[in-house]
């Protein structure tokens, strides 16, 4: 989840394709994807819900809310609204499925340094506040892209 044109759909597809299009439509709506992951020799399938940004769609969004087991909530580095915009995204997320599921904060597009509008340090103040953890990522390069689905993968089988 998180604001229009942060990355959501080029992080999912990132880590279901293992690859970066540069050209997407932006989502309507949901988009749907599956992925099986193995961790220490358990499989799990994922079900990865993609959901719209824009402000349009949020009606729909808390139907797929119901029954998740683990979110991330991507903000874009270079974008300050769609950092400000996190705390609307977590109250969302906890007022349809509590305060029991992981959620990871993903400042997206850390390869664009250059044009960073929100510190890192300024990021993980923020996710240490709200009682989540922050990683950067970029769908771009690849960079921790598999790494932040595998750690939520391990932490929502932990805690089932």
């Amino acid at each position: 989840m998180g604001d229009a044109a942060v990355g959501k759909t080029s992080l999912m597809f990132r880590f279901v394709h293992g690859t970066f299009a540069k050209d997407y439509k932006m989502t309507i709506g949901v988009n749907f994807a599956t992925k099986m992951v193995n961790l220490d020799g358990t499989k799990v399938k994922l079900s990865i819900w993609d959901t719209a940004g824009q402000e349009r769609f949020h009606f729909l969004l808390p139907s797929y809310y119901d029954g998740s087991s683990g979110c991330l909530t991507v903000f874009d580095v270079t974008r300050r609204e769609s950092f400000t915009n996190l705390p609307k995204w977590l109250d969302q997320v906890r007022s349809k499925c509590g305060n029991h599921i992981p959620i990871l904060l993903i400042g997206n597009k850390a390869d664009l340094d250059d044009l960073r509008a929100v510190t890192m340090e300024e990021a993980a103040q923020f996710a240490t506040q709200n009682g989540v953890l922050y990683q950067e990522t970029s769908a771009k390069t690849g960079t921790n892209v598999t790494d932040v689905f595998v750690y939520l993968t391990r932490t929502m089988t932990s805690q089932a």
